[in-house]
């Protein structure tokens, strides 16, 4: 059974959820699909608008594209990447530079690839060979610490300015930087996340749960963990040792958790 899920919670602190999120099958060709989620920026006003006006124009886009053109991997890397530029000069436009933002996370499925597209912290995984796979890369500062081998990834989370993004989607023209990663369709489940997950639970942790559960509770059991369920987190003596940063510890349900799932008819 193909499964298609997608859940949002508003978390236990923010007084309103400004994620969004998206599942679309083309009404063309039900094996074309895209699916998104946006986190709206909780440090400028009105992050919910940015992020359901991006979600919402991708799916009237998505729908109106012709199967060939979805087909085509190289066309329509290049379309989606010139037209979500295209939403981000119209909300600078309509809401002035620096007042509103939300990332993006983008998985376009056609018939030989699935293309993601990322602009932000949100983050896109496969599952394949029981092992999970980051896609994107997290467009953040305290990211290079882990790409460089300064830190490993879990620990990116105990950073003070770990939610600073550097590209994001509506606040100015030099930030909407859009990067793609192309890949085959030939893994199990595909799972896109706000940081309101993988802030808050580890890859490790989604992996054991993936295998655990139903398939059917995976992403309900996921935004869960995440959101209600004390993790009992601790700065780590290695990491206070290098001294790269003042250090956080983060809490259960402080933001909006946000994740669509995708898992093959055949798994």
């Amino acid at each position: 059974m193909e499964i298609l899920q997608k859940k949002t919670d508003i978390g236990l602190v923010r007084d309103k959820n400004e994620d969004a999120s998206l599942i679309v099958k083309h009404p063309k060709n039900k094996n074309i699909k895209l699916l998104a989620v946006a986190d709206g920026m909780g440090g400028k006003t009105d992050g919910d608008i940015a992020a359901n006006y991006v979600i919402n124009s991708l799916n009237k886009w998505f729908i109106n594209k012709k199967i060939k053109q979805l087909n085509n991997t190289e066309e329509i890397e290049k379309l989606l990447k010139s037209y979500l530029k295209r939403l981000n000069t119209f909300l600078i436009k309509k809401y002035g530079s620096n007042h509103l933002g939300t990332t993006i996370t983008i998985a376009l499925i056609n018939n030989k690839h699935t293309i993601f597209f990322n602009c932000g912290d949100s983050r896109g995984y496969v599952y394949k060979d029981k092992k999970l796979i980051q896609i994107t890369s997290d467009d953040s500062d305290v990211w290079y610490y882990y790409k460089y081998g300064e830190v490993e990834k879990d620990d990116l989370r105990y950073f003070v300015n770990n939610n600073l993004i550097n590209a994001c989607i509506g606040t100015t023209t030099g930030l909407c930087m859009i990067s793609t990663y192309v890949i085959e369709n030939n893994y199990d489940m595909l799972l896109l996340f706000t940081d309101g997950v993988t802030d808050m639970i580890t890859d490790d942790k989604i992996s054991k749960i993936i295998r655990k559960e139903a398939k059917e509770n995976i992403l309900d059991k996921i935004i869960n963990e995440a959101v209600y369920v004390d993790q009992n987190l601790f700065v780590p003596t290695k990491l206070q040792l290098k001294s790269l940063s003042k250090y956080i510890i983060p809490f259960n349900g402080r933001d909006n958790a946000t994740g669509v799932i995708y898992i093959k008819e055949n798994v």
